[in-house]
């Protein structure tokens, strides 16, 4: 007697999703580290963009092998735009979060989906579905109780800085779907070479602990490789808006890892916006899995 076997089969948009929650686990202790390497902005910003060149080359050329030039050169304009929008990210991040109190740097990245969502509509002629909408509007309402109480209370200048990285992670994200029959991913290479230009036209004092070392290793070598090689990849099957709506899982999960760690307890509005966000993205996430997946 023939036993069948089912198995489930996602669709590109159930891929996008669960691709983008694995990359968010992964970059999410990036806010922990950042503040354990104690480093100033522009010392920094250069070993973010040193270390990222040797480990994705590394990760391409494995991967291509002797094909690793000719896909790099493959890229094109759109290689070097994105590579010009994952430099702005990574300054503009490092730069608001020194600059301004982590609740204000929350509720301006968070709105990335909105920015991706409209982006989407007009350049892609992609509307977002009813429930993408529902979750956006309540992750904003996590992440402004999460802040409530202390916007206002920072600099104007790191809150642009985070409203800049929240418009250029949009634009990215369009733009590898806009060009999604183009491998992207090298173009985080050009990226982290325009971040290292820019930490070094402001001469960063580049002594470094063995301490420092590893944290900054950590970052550079696996967190940022492997989180925006996701990043780059993911809107590529689900809606751009939907894979940023995702990555708003680092908002709460960031502030998890520094309470672990550091013993950094969080405030009840903390905890109280956190499960907002973390339910809603969670049960986003669920439902699109098993509302895309085929069984076959």
């Amino acid at each position: 007697m023939n036993k069948s076997r089912h198995y489930l089969r996602l669709s590109d948009r159930g891929k996008g999703i669960l691709m983008s929650l694995g990359g968010v686990f992964v970059l999410s202790p990036d806010s922990l580290l950042i503040r354990l390497a104690a480093l100033d902005d522009f010392t920094l910003i250069f070993y973010r963009g040193l270390f990222p060149i040797f480990s994705i080359s590394l990760i391409l050329w494995l991967y291509y092998r002797n094909r690793f030039l000719s896909v790099l050169i493959a890229i094109g304009w759109a290689g070097i735009i994105n590579g010009a929008l994952f430099a702005s990210v990574n300054i503009t991040f490092i730069s608001a979060i020194q600059k301004t109190s982590v609740a204000n740097t929350l509720l301006f990245l968070s709105s990335a989906p909105i920015f991706a969502a409209i982006l989407s509509l007009l350049v892609l002629r992609e509307n977002q579905r009813p429930t993408t909408w529902l979750i956006i509007a309540l992750s904003l309402l996590g992440i402004f109780i999460i802040g409530w109480g202390s916007y206002g209370s920072a600099s104007l200048l790191g809150d642009l800085f985070a409203l800049g990285c929240a418009l250029f992670t949009a634009c990215s994200a369009v733009l590898v779907r806009y060009k999604k029959d183009i491998d992207l991913v090298p173009s985080v290479i050009i990226g982290s070479f325009f971040t290292l230009c820019y930490a070094l036209t402001s001469s960063p004092d580049l002594a470094i602990t063995s301490v420092q070392l590893v944290y900054v290793g950590i970052i550079g070598f696996i967190l940022i490789p492997c989180a925006f090689i996701v990043l780059t990849i993911a809107p590529r099957f689900a809606n751009s808006a939907e894979v940023q709506l995702v990555y708003l899982l680092e908002s709460i999960l960031g502030p998890l890892w520094v309470w672990l760690v550091i013993k950094e307890t969080p405030s009840l509005n903390t905890i109280v916006g956190g499960s907002i966000l973390l339910i809603s993205v969670a049960w986003f996430a669920h439902h699109t899995i098993r509302e895309e997946a085929k069984l076959v």
